[in-house]
């Protein structure tokens, strides 16, 4: 929602209540059917303009934010305007040349920063930006484990015990820091010298003495109370995939790419072999009456190709059987005639 407002503060500044009338850069000098302002025709150097005067005003003075830059011409025009505004901007806003550093390079060459902002240089552009909250993740856990254990104990600042998931609490973001605080106190902490203020920017940590920013330590907060869901996607393990079962065929695979190509053929002729040899045993087996006349042969051309080396064809065509029928003397050719 407030970031909603801020871009069509930034869109509309002739008509934003965030900008009082007697600092307006821009006016509207024609009307809509419907009566209204009309919008005034927008430029690179007035919208730039117009940012650096929304980002002065106490509405917005004070929000967490960066003005990332990701072409050079556009920051060339922004540290003119700096120059030429009437009141500087915050120390604490930073600014970031998100260019290539050759880019960076000739801009630093122009102009250092006017104003006494941080500036910060990166590269990836838009498509590298960080839009969830893995950052946080090393914060997360470590509240968690605090929650989780019921280990609050007393707050940092006023010293008061904090009952468990009973009050606002906020943790310091550094690993090695057990610092608890009431969000109050914290705030308090850190606007002091500036009694006015509502919103915090940065401060030190009341528990290990680190300068810490105010936007740092409420994401992890605003994780825990609101974002349930991206909590838990966020501190979701991953389970690592199932291996697929490999089949008979595969290892069989497996085993012939690993040997030499002419030790997976023999075996490979082996195994036909035998496989040939007992479908024949098993079609062509002779009864109690019947001799086959060509099992010796068949098993010597099979055994004299085992030898030699000579790959059987798969596709054997079945020979003819012939079967030799033997019939017994009678008994009746014995018999004596009377």
């Amino acid at each position: 929602m407030l970031l909603t407002l801020s871009r069509w503060a930034w869109q509309n500044p002739h008509l934003t209540l965030h900008i009082p009338p007697d600092s307006r850069l821009q006016h509207a000098t024609q009307k809509k059917k419907s009566g209204r302002p009309k919008r005034p025709r927008h430029s690179i150097t007035s919208l730039l303009s117009n940012l650096h005067l929304l980002l002065r005003v106490p509405s917005f003075a004070r929000w967490p934010l960066e003005v990332r830059f990701f072409t050079e011409d556009v920051h060339k025009l922004w540290l003119r305007w700096c120059k030429t505004a009437s009141e500087p901007l915050r120390d604490s806003l930073v600014i970031i040349q998100d260019f290539s550093n050759k880019a960076a390079a000739s801009a630093s060459n122009i102009d250092s920063s006017p104003t006494k902002n941080q500036t910060v240089e990166a590269s990836g552009g838009v498509t590298a930006l960080s839009v969830d909250y893995a950052s946080q993740k090393p914060h997360v856990e470590k509240a968690k484990e605090i929650f989780d254990f019921e280990l609050e104990g007393a707050c940092t600042l006023c010293h008061k015990d904090m009952a468990h998931d009973a009050g606002v609490y906020t943790i310091c973001p550094n690993p090695s820091c057990k610092s608890v605080t009431h969000l109050s106190c914290l705030s308090n902490h850190y606007l002091k010298g500036s009694p006015e203020a509502l919103v915090p920017i940065t401060g030190l940590c009341p528990g290990c003495n680190s300068e810490l920013k105010w936007v740092d330590v409420v994401k992890e907060l605003t994780l825990r109370m609101r974002g349930e869901k991206d909590l838990e996607k966020l501190l979701k393990v991953k389970k690592p995939r199932k291996k697929k079962a490999t089949t008979s065929s595969q290892v069989a695979v497996d085993v012939s790419d690993s040997e030499d190509d002419e030790e997976a053929a023999e075996m490979e002729d082996e195994m036909n072999i035998l496989n040939q040899f007992d479908q024949q045993a098993r079609d062509s087996g002779p009864g109690e009456d019947e001799h086959v006349s060509d099992d010796d042969s068949d098993l010597d051309s099979t055994m004299s190709q085992s030898t030699t080396g000579i790959k059987p064809s798969r596709s054997r065509t079945n020979k003819t059987k012939t079967v030799k029928m033997v019939i017994q003397d009678s008994d009746w050719d014995d018999a004596i005639e009377l």
